[in-house]
């Protein structure tokens, strides 16, 4: 098997890096936390906690690509 070569130059990939990064800041997602639940057990010395997280994701439409 032949080994792919890479012909993007390094300020290429910085820049689709940074592009990756800008776009999820952007992204039109918006997260609610619907419901926290939180149980702890005790034996001797040792606690155990278990902590439930009930979150709401919204998925705004998005416009920009057509």
């Amino acid at each position: 098997m032949m080994a792919v070569k890479n012909d993007k130059p390094l300020m290429r990939c910085l820049g689709e890096f940074v592009g990756h990064i800008v776009s999820a800041v952007r992204s039109d997602v918006r997260t609610t936390e619907v419901n926290r639940t939180t149980e702890e057990k005790h034996d001797g010395n040792i606690t155990l906690r278990r902590t439930t997280i009930d979150e709401m994701v919204i998925h705004e439409k998005d416009t920009s690509n057509g």
